[in-house]
């Protein structure tokens, strides 16, 4: 399978990718209107300001703006190593169309991004479901759709994130792995290296899931040194290095700067600056839970909050459906961790996908592909809600595990007789629209507000 096969549309996913690309292009526009005259200034070193006091969606982070503004990086280039790399030409030519027109494009390229990955995460999606599944088009579109309609797919669509890439990357795991199955044939090693490449380059952690599709696509063959070696630790190693090389050019001298306009702060006005830090302090400690270690990686692991209120209101509960109240807020900044629904019909919404995906998940479980999707799921399990990695914001991270309920219930559409099918299919259209119309009239609602 060639790059140029992989990502040329064929003809019966055109009309459902014109379809994404609408809703991508009308979600990103409403975005940058939302706030146009703010997000365009051609402002010199006050881009963070512009877009940190305009821009609140969720808990997703608009580093990627700031970034290509003014070359300003906020991440943890550790967990994303070659998102960077990715933003830099973007910086480049906007840098030069500032200068040349005193007009910010940072939003606009950003949302170039986010739009070609949501059309690529749908195709890639839809072959999953009729290539590796095996279901009919129109199945394959609406369970498509019904990934796309869960709040916290939708608004990586929208969010200046690294969310959306993620979901497109490891869809494209997803349907190379399926196909080789399917072929019974391997992943081939240089296949391998650059899907370890781009996936874990874009969020280390996805570096696990790709080392799972390898292992279950090849079986022993996944132990050849060749595919160890060359396959998982060369990318690996590569990253690293690029990882390293970016932190000493870019990270190390505006860390000096950041510390010298601290000092400055502290020494113009220390009464106000340390007020300002002893209240966001005080927000944190009281909308956070308890740290595992007092280490830096002991720091992203929380012991404390609650798992069942979290698995109720945010894992199964935000990720599908946005709640009324505190809706869209940042739990860093203005949301408590858990907000219940308004409406008892959300809870119902809530255990009727549930439910549907358990009982699905028995009757494709069979299936080696969807036994290395339950593999990922556990992996996302384990690293939010046992260990609590983002557990007070795990809606954020739904984009990582979401799939796994479509292709569950296109498992289950595929082992129905056609009159229980019909009837799945019915339910399926009816709960399709219905979270398309809550959680896109909400975000609206919330952009134009």
């Amino acid at each position: 399978m060639s790059a140029l096969g992989l990502f040329k549309i064929k003809k019966e996913e055109r009309w459902m990718a014109l379809a994404v690309l609408f809703i991508a292009v009308a979600f990103n526009a409403l975005v940058i209107y939302s706030h146009y005259s703010v997000y365009t200034m051609g402002a010199h070193g006050g881009f963070w300001t512009i877009f940190l006091e305009n821009f609140r969606l969720s808990g997703y982070d608009c580093w990627s703006w700031i970034t290509i503004s003014g070359m300003r990086i906020h991440f943890e280039t550790v967990r994303h190593p070659l998102y960077l790399s990715i933003l830099y030409p973007f910086y480049l030519l906007n840098h030069w169309m500032i200068e040349q027109l005193g007009t910010n494009f940072a939003v606009f390229f950003m949302a170039v991004v986010l739009v070609v990955s949501t059309v690529y995460s749908a195709v890639f999606m839809y072959r999953i479901m009729r290539e590796v599944v095996g279901l009919k088009p129109f199945d394959a579109r609406l369970l498509t759709f019904l990934l796309f309609s869960f709040a916290h797919v939708m608004l990586p669509m929208m969010a200046p994130d690294h969310f959306i890439i993620s979901l497109m990357l490891l869809l494209m795991t997803l349907y190379i792995a399926g196909r080789k199955m399917k072929e019974r044939k391997p992943m081939g090693t240089w296949q391998t290296f650059g899907l370890m490449f781009f996936t874990a380059g874009i969020s280390a952690s996805n570096g696990v899931k790709v080392l799972l599709a390898s292992l279950f696509a090849n079986g022993r063959r996944f132990f050849r040194w060749k595919n160890l070696l060359v396959g998982i630790l060369l990318p690996l190693g590569i990253l690293v290095g690029i990882q390293q090389a970016q932190y000493y050019a870019f990270e190390v001298p505006q860390k000096e700067v950041a510390h010298k306009i601290e000092r400055a702060n502290l020494k113009k006005n220390a009464k106000k600056f340390k007020a300002r830090l002893a209240e966001r302090k005080a927000w944190l400690d009281a909308h956070t839970g308890r740290a595992a270690f007092d280490s830096r990686v002991g720091k992203w692991m929380d012991v404390s909050t609650s798992r069942t209120e979290t698995l109720k209101e945010n894992f199964f509960g935000e990720s599908f459906q946005l709640h009324q109240n505190y809706l869209l807020k940042d739990v860093s900044w203005d949301r408590p961790i858990f907000v219940p629904y308004n409406w008892t019909a959300n809870y119902i919404i809530e255990g009727l996908i549930v439910l549907l995906f358990l009982l699905s998940s028995l009757i494709a479980c069979r299936e080696r592909f969807f036994a290395m999707l339950l593999a990922w799921f556990a992996f996302d399990v384990t690293l939010h809600i046992i260990m609590g990695f983002g557990i007070n914001e795990v809606y954020i991270m739904t984009a990582g595990w979401a799939f796994i309920v479509p292709i569950a219930l296109g498992y289950t559409m595929r082992a129905l007789a056609y009159g229980p099918r019909r009837v799945m299919r019915i339910l399926l259209v009816a709960l399709t629209l219905w979270l398309w119309i809550y959680n896109g009239g909400q975000i609206a609602m919330y952009l134009l507000g």
